[in-house]
């Protein structure tokens, strides 16, 4: 009996299969495996991820990301693709057995097997960024998504692009149509991790459970138009933050009700446009408020204001293209980020929101024996404030993010090239809307900065690029650049000033060694001159470093090797210097189907 009716019901399924399939188009394009190699003296030990901010510098894995895309109909698409979860899984864990007795693990299973972060030492698959997409073709709606995005289509101070390691994991909807004369709206609802809640996720008390926080989302209605030869776009959005009423209280039939405990709104509005050939105009004003309810005052770990306040953001930015000098032009911003602007979805990394290069990035971390060459590359500047900007899961050699919440300043960009050598000068000069003194621990930005802080901040940076005719092309490249950093802290108190002075030259050389495969050889010599008080530390460091790019059809592979050497106080010590002495490396490789 059960023969005779499961067959004929697989065939039925296999035919409707079979029939439906002809009219889909499937696109497995961006498919890739990606395989990373870390290695380095420090001979850190991963905590659940293989990545240089999780304290790792040893270990190999291979991942599987796998996209698809399905073409149903005209007017309906739907995708996703498939992760292997293995950011810990090492090759010499033979194929994720290595560890299955719980070996390494901080709390064993009655059964053995992996506990807390362990389980990302198994290749487990997992489907990441599935999405319906329809576009329907009515007069008033021409686009709506359902499922994920990386929700790039806002704003870095609204709603931000989502880092690339978690922008699958965001999920809602969005709606997108047309309005008369060009204009356009567009909508939606974002599904907010518990992390980026009220206090984390916690609500009104540290560690409550409140099953209110799986349906708490984000809304944002965004609306753009033209104005003569002028874009113009405004946004609001709101988020709502809730609790259950009586949450010791039983369910009743009747339901169990709910009130909200904190609010987070945003407005924006943005213009750009060209009033005079070879000039362009930006401006954008943002005001936000972040609200707890009366009674409730945050924890002071909280990612939010810990009280209610209201604040602005404005940048206003002129580039001008043209000179009366050839190959000289200028960009210019202005920059007023207020303390107290917060928004639940800013941009916690992806995007860089300001003009200037911000902070010496080799100096990033110092401090840590795993991050004595800083980081490889320069730093971003983030919309979020610093207790959500995200530097997690990363390696030596990719960006790191800053806040610029309560950043004001100026920027002065020139770009020149003469006889085809581009070159660059950055000036900046960066104040803080929270310079303030006594800052009380009741007022509502008291978990987000100090009580007193007098700071300014100078940043100078020249770039020059020239290639040589030599050995087919040798692209050669100089950086110098200056931070100074002043804090006077507490004004009724000489002894606690604090002044940081970096500066650092860096040189490169690239050829393309030959037709596969491009080398670059730098040097980079940095010192930090820190005085604190009445005590001096001197810092200084050399980075030697070697970098691979070999590329075939369908491949690549990366390579970036350095060697750090100096000396200093990266602790502060008055005992006197230590010698720095590390060696890193990252491998990437890459195929793609």
């Amino acid at each position: 009996m059960k023969n005779i009716t499961v067959k004929p019901l697989c065939l039925a399924i296999g035919l409707a299969l079979a029939g439906s399939a002809s009219a889909v188009t499937l696109d497995f394009s961006g498919s890739n495996f990606y395989m990373k190699f870390l290695d380095g003296n420090q001979r850190g030990a991963p905590t659940g991820s293989i990545d240089t901010n999780s304290g790792a510098d040893q270990g190999q894995f291979t991942e599987l990301n796998l996209i698809f895309k399905a073409k149903i109909s005209p007017q309906v698409e739907a995708g996703g693709r498939i992760q292997s979860r293995s950011s810990a899984a090492y090759w010499t864990e033979y194929g994720g057995f290595g560890k299955e007795n719980g070996a390494g693990s901080n709390t064993a299973g009655p059964t053995g097997g992996y506990q807390n972060n362990e389980i990302n030492h198994q290749k487990f698959m997992k489907l990441r960024g599935a999405y319906v997409e329809l576009t329907p073709g009515y007069s008033w709606l021409n686009l709506a998504r359902i499922g994920t995005s990386d929700w790039g289509m806002f704003d870095p101070f609204t709603v931000g692009k989502v880092r690339y390691i978690d922008r699958d994991n965001y999920n809602g909807f969005y709606f997108k149509g047309p309005i008369a004369a060009g204009s356009s709206w567009e909508f939606a609802r974002i599904s907010l991790p518990d992390y980026l809640q009220f206090n984390w996720g916690q609500g009104a008390t540290c560690c409550s459970t409140d099953t209110t926080q799986y349906n708490e989302a984000v809304y944002i209605a965004q609306f753009k138009m033209p104005v003569g030869g002028a874009k113009l776009a405004a946004s609001y959005q709101s988020f709502i933050d809730h609790t259950l009423t009586n949450p010791a209280a039983p369910a009743s039939f009747s339901g169990t009700s709910v009130t909200g405990i904190y609010r987070n709104t945003v407005f924006a509005l943005k213009a750009d446009g060209s009033p005079i050939d070879a000039v362009d105009l930006r401006g954008a004003y943002y005001r936000s408020t972040s609200d707890p309810s009366t009674g409730i005052f945050g924890q002071s770990w909280g990612n939010t204001p810990a009280g209610s306040i209201t604040d602005s953001a404005i940048k206003l930015d002129a580039d001008w293209t043209q000179t009366p000098v050839m190959g000289l032009a200028f960009n210019f911003q202005y920059f007023n980020i207020g303390a107290g602007y917060y928004s639940t979805t800013a941009a916690r990394r992806e995007s860089d929101v300001l003009l200037t290069e911000g902070s010496e990035s080799a100096w990033y971390k110092w401090g840590s024996p795993l991050w004595s060459g800083g980081a490889a590359a320069d730093y971003t500047q983030s919309a979020s404030n610093s207790h959500v900007t995200d530097n997690a899961y990363m390696d030596f050699n990719e960006s790191p993010a800053e806040s610029v919440v309560g950043w004001k300043g100026l920027t002065a960009l020139a770009k020149y090239d003469a006889g085809n050598t581009p070159m660059s000068l950055e000036l900046t000069r960066v104040g803080y809307n929270n310079n303030w003194q006594n800052y009380a621990a009741t007022d509502p930005l008291s978990n987000l900065y100090a009580a007193n802080q007098d700071r300014s901040t100078n940043i100078m940076a020249f770039k020059l690029n020239h290639i040589f005719s030599v050995m087919g092309g040798l692209d050669a490249n100089f950086k110098y650049k200056r931070v100074d950093d002043k804090d006077g802290v507490n004004t009724a108190i000489a002894t606690d000033d604090r002044n940081v002075l970096d500066s650092g030259i860096t040189l490169s050389a690239g050829n393309q060694l030959f037709s596969h495969l491009y080398g670059t050889i730098s040097y980079g010599r940095y010192t930090r001159d820190i005085t604190a008080g009445s005590n001096t530390y001197n810092n200084s460091k050399s980075i030697y470093g070697l970098k691979f790019a070999y590329n075939l059809p369908g491949f690549e592979m990366g390579m970036l090797t350095q060697l750090i050497q100096g000396d200093g106080n990266p602790t502060e010590a008055v005992s006197g210097q230590v010698d720095i002495k590390q060696y890193r490396m990252k491998v990437f490789a890459q195929v793609n189907f």
